[in-house]
């Protein structure tokens, strides 16, 4: 018989079927409980708490309704996704005997079993989690925003083929999505004689040229800014880019533009899902607007059974992007990390309001990682705060580092 479980019908048992999935590796024998979820003439979807990699032979024990003892089929692993705490495993059967053939064929067309309910591809994935979802989102076509294409044809109307690399740079600031497109595309081009990995903005621009750089704009589709949650999230990144781009500049950093980059990236998870699922990320907004979660990140483990920055990682992963930038957005405890992570959060508060009373906080710890800026001028580069306003932010932050002070002594 054939073992492709797509050539048969799937069946529910009308009761709960319990069985034993057992398997060996390294360390001996092993087994694991396991509750069907559905079964065919061709392999058997089940909840186990462990299961052995995709692959992998294993048995499968099933009480089957009408035997008195447990029937054993041998399986292949075919799949194995975290589901809550058990995991969702796939299995097909292998070189089955006439017998139980034919005790399989008696079980699913008794009373016992019914044809199974098949999920929506919606349904199926309200269960996906990081690595289901990052797989997904990598294997499609990024966007662009659609401001990104108006742009260059305005600084084609106006400079012509003056239009330098710089210009170009201009536009990548402004927009991750592209950001993110030409750093992909600049990785793909760049020869392994090199030696050294695509970081910034301008090497990206460099690697592609003009005619390569307005191609690759023009023939991305565009993402829609009209939606109120994607725009929000695609302003919050790009203010991050612009605070790193300064704070990191002033301690001489020794490539600001790769501090940029990262904290313009650091919101790649969520954008995606803002144009790929955006069902998601305003399900995290719900929760937190709720109050169920008190924080971001709490608010999207509770409603999505994940954190957005870990998406955004895995991502980074799956593209291989350079490594000084994953370290970057990852937040290893360096001066430059710190400065990206604290950027984000800062553009975070800055979008909530610039009355956000965490935002006096922020600027103690920016001076804290830089010691020698005033809070006057840290402050100052907030332009997205009023004038009138400032004075007392100042005053507030100066405030919180001296707490911060006093604390460490």
């Amino acid at each position: 018989m054939s073992t492709d479980r797509r050539e048969h019908v799937r069946y529910e048992a009308k009761e709960a079927l319990p069985g034993l999935l057992i398997w060996q590796d390294e360390s001996g024998n092993r087994h694991a409980p396991a509750q069907m979820r559905d079964i065919s003439q061709g392999g058997c979807a089940l909840y186990a708490v462990d299961a052995p990699l995709v692959g992998a032979l294993a048995l499968i024990r099933l009480a089957l309704p009408g035997h008195a003892e447990p029937v054993a089929f041998q399986c292949r692993i075919v799949s194995r996704n975290p589901r809550d705490d058990t995991l969702l495993v796939s299995l097909k059967f292998e070189q089955l005997s006439e017998l139980l053939v034919a005790l399989l064929q008696a079980a699913l067309t008794s009373e016992a079993f019914q044809p199974a309910r098949s999920e929506s591809p919606q349904q199926i994935r309200k269960h996906w989690r990081v690595p289901q979802w990052a797989a997904y989102l990598t294997a499609q076509q990024l966007p662009v925003m659609p401001r990104s294409k108006t742009a260059l044809q305005a600084l084609e109307t106006e400079k012509g083929a003056e239009i330098s690399a710089n210009d170009l740079v201009k536009l990548v600031n402004a927009d991750p999505f592209l950001c993110l497109c030409l750093l992909r595309e600049a990785e793909k081009r760049r020869s392994t004689r090199l030696g050294h990995e695509t970081s910034t903005p301008l090497a990206a621009v460099m690697q592609l040229g003009v005619a390569g750089f307005r191609e690759l704009l023009l023939t991305s589709p565009e993402t829609d800014e009209s939606n109120p949650g994607l725009a929000k999230c695609e302003n919050r990144a790009v203010i991050a880019g612009e605070l790193a781009a300064a704070w990191s500049a002033s301690r001489s950093d020794v490539s600001p533009e790769e501090v940029l980059m990262a904290a313009l990236l650091s919101e790649m998870g969520e954008l995606l899902l803002w144009h790929f699922a955006s069902d998601l990320p305003q399900a995290a907004l719900a929760t937190l607007a709720s109050g169920e979660a008190k924080r971001t990140a709490a608010a999207q483990e509770a409603s999505c059974g994940f954190k957005f920055k870990d998406l955004t990682l895995k991502c980074a992963e799956i593209w291989k992007l350079p490594a000084i930038l994953m370290q970057l957005i990852h937040g290893h405890d360096t001066v430059r990390a710190n400065i990206a992570r604290l950027c984000r959060d800062t553009a975070r508060h800055l979008t909530a309001g610039p009355d956000n009373p965490a935002l006096p906080d922020d600027l103690a710890a920016a001076q804290k990682l830089i010691p020698h800026a005033s809070m006057e001028w840290l402050a100052g580069e907030l332009k997205w705060v009023p004038e009138e306003m400032r004075q007392d932010l100042i005053d507030k932050a100066n405030q919180a580092f001296r707490r911060i002070e006093h604390d460490a002594t």
